[in-house]
């Protein structure tokens, strides 16, 4: 408990760093090296590396709290920190899905950012993801030239499910990674199924000549079952004793203050404040301005800044400081079909922690007494990687679709499966009810979506239009993707876990899709059924992209804003096109090629 009560190693008042002056003048503000805005997945990694210099000094700015609380630990219970005060709680409507209905998005708001809120999944993604975005000139991210920055985060437990090849991982790095046991019996019967209707399994599924296949995910867990966010694995109480690291929480950056040099605009420093009523202050960087808000906030610091399409900012009456029109566009994102709920006889699923108070309730115990148990566990353990062109077991006469793989060996759908009934983050399952949900997500989208800026003011929420299904193609591989599941359901030895109710008219019970008699739905069903169900898979990248042309993206290959000195972005939102898995592992890898990137410009 001492640890709980202990003086805090960070500041939350302003006084403490900046500095009250309106000046314009740099030179007359409290000053650092560098200064990381966002405390999150990206940003813990670039302090904790940055201050490795005792040379330089280093500023991190967190809008949240420094603190989690319990349920960002228990690797279960990620989704109890949903629409709390550590979740931004953004929202995205899409006139394809839902009816254009807002749908959640949930984005950290803490030291660890969404590493402390998500589903725990370590995931490298394919390796041509990386070579195709060198082939589009973003030089020095192939694959070779990023895995080094896999291996120096990753902290392997030598103790895993599967036999894989320890040596091409990093074992020594401050991110504890492992497999953990699957939760419930029916996840790795459904991996079996899997390998039954001729989906490969493979061995290691972050392996660099990873192939697609079904397989076990590997988790950011440590040894004594707690989850393991970048503000646990690199900011260590080692490295927040530095001296020459200064983290500042409950503290939101307004904007980005900027000088002319050379003709062309510097980032010189950030204006601070604890709330959008409070005292202004500044602090000037006199090397760097790093953005690492995440995929929706650096775009945002960079718009009310002055930092985006011209006209876009002069409508919203913020003075430009340079034209970047491509600032919050190409929003890319995994959509999902929805919960495709199955029902399942009783004693194969975690259904009981849900419906029965006194079992989650022991279940959670257990966890906050050694570390063990469901809540030690991901919820999801193990997921297919598949390409919707396969033959052997996808339906491909299922509408016309683009191949928007990154080569031959890349997915673009990935089926994840949860033992238990998930109607949505937010409701359980009626008690007494035993099932398991597998959406299907689209891994490549064609359809691209937005950040609509409203105002010049920080502290007024953007709104995002995901633009989700807009493209017919989109929604043929999804759609492949649940008759696919279908057919998984529907094969042994998962069909002999579950009960099916084929006269279920019910559309309105979440059952109802999979009580279907799979040769009597349409494909026009499976569609309407995405069309009305999809959902974001909570995997939006792209919106600050790097590329080569100025019209078209946001940061050069050194990730530096295209013309403006002194100004970087590293977080998802440098991404150039979206990756084929889940995006937290790739991130911290670009952040710690970043940070020795950063470190070698000031040799120079």
């Amino acid at each position: 408990m001492g640890s709980w009560f202990s003086k805090s190693p960070y500041v939350s008042n302003p006084s403490d760093f900046a500095t009250t002056s309106t000046s314009a003048d740099p030179g007359k503000w409290k000053q650092y090296d560098y200064i990381v805005v966002g405390g999150g997945t990206a940003g813990c990694v670039l302090a904790s590396r940055l201050s490795e210099d005792r040379d330089v000094t280093v500023l991190l700015i967190e809008a949240g709290t420094g603190r989690g609380n319990v349920f960002t630990k228990a690797p279960l219970a990620f989704t109890k920190n949903f629409k709390t005060s550590v979740d931004w709680e953004y929202y995205n409507a899409s006139p394809h899905v839902r009816n254009g209905e807002e749908t959640y998005l949930a984005r950290g708001k803490m030291l660890g950012g969404t590493s402390a809120l998500n589903a725990l999944i370590y995931d490298r993604c394919s390796p041509e993801d990386y070579d195709s975005w060198a082939k589009a000139g973003c030089n020095g991210w192939t694959f070779k030239e990023l895995e080094p920055y896999f291996r120096k985060a990753e902290g392997y437990s030598p103790k895993q499910i599967t036999n894989i090849d320890l040596s091409s991982k990093g074992t020594t790095g401050p991110w504890k990674i492992r497999q953990t046991p699957s939760p419930a019996p029916i996840s790795d019967v459904i991996m079996e199924t899997c390998k039954e209707i001729g989906i490969p399994y493979v061995e290691d599924l972050n392996s660099p000549d990873r192939e697609v296949g079904v397989g076990h995910l590997a988790g950011i867990v440590d040894e004594h079952g707690n989850r393991v966010s970048t503000a646990s694995a690199y900011l260590t109480p080692e490295v927040l004793s530095r001296s020459n690291l200064t983290v500042a929480v409950n503290t939101y950056v307004e904007k980005i203050l900027f000088s002319e040099e050379k003709g062309s605009p510097r980032a010189v420093g950030v204006q601070v404040a604890s709330s959008a009523s409070g005292p202004k202050y500044r602090v000037a960087a006199t090397r760097e301005v790093i953005l690492a808000a995440g995929v929706v906030s650096s775009p945002h610091l960079l718009f009310v800044s002055g930092v985006g399409a011209k006209e876009e900012l002069s409508a919203a009456s913020v003075p430009v400081v340079k034209d970047v029109p491509a600032v919050g566009k190409h929003l890319a994102d995994h959509i999902s079909s929805g919960p495709l709920i199955f029902r399942a006889k009783p004693g194969v699923t975690l259904d009981k922690l849900n419906s029965s108070l006194l079992a989650g309730a022991s279940a959670f115990l257990k966890w906050l007494w050694n570390g063990t148990g469901p809540f030690a566990s991901m919820g999801v353990t193990s997921v297919a990687f598949i390409r919707s062109d396969d033959i052997r077991f996808i339906d491909t006469s299922l509408g016309p679709v683009k191949d928007l793989t990154s080569g031959p060996k890349s997915p673009d759908l990935e089926l994840m499966w949860t033992p238990a009934i998930i109607p949505s983050f937010f409701d359980n399952a009626r008690p007494g009810e035993h099932g398991f949900t597998i959406p299907s997500i689209l891994l490549k989208p064609e359809s691209k979506g937005i950040i609509h800026f409203k105002s010049g003011s920080i502290y007024d929420k953007p709104t995002l239009a995901g633009n989700y299904l807009d493209s017919e193609s989109d929604l043929n591989v999804v759609a492949r993707g649940v008759r696919c599941t279908f057919k998984l359901a529907h094969s042994e030895p998962l069909k002999s876990l579950l009960e099916f109710n084929p006269n279920n008219s019910d559309k309105s019970d979440y059952f109802w899709f999979g009580d279907q008699d799979p040769s009597k739905v349409t494909d026009d069903d499976i569609r309407e059924f995405i069309k009305r169900n999809g959902h974001t898979a909570f995997h939006p990248v792209g919106t600050c992209r790097m590329g080569t042309d100025p019209q078209d993206s946001v940061l050069d290959p050194n990730l530096r804003v295209h013309g403006v000195t002194g100004l970087r972005v590293v977080d998802t939102s440098v991404f150039p096109t979206q990756v084929s898995g889940h995006p937290q592992g790739p991130v911290v890898a670009i952040a710690e090629k970043a940070a020795d990137m950063i470190k070698a410009d000031r040799q120079i």
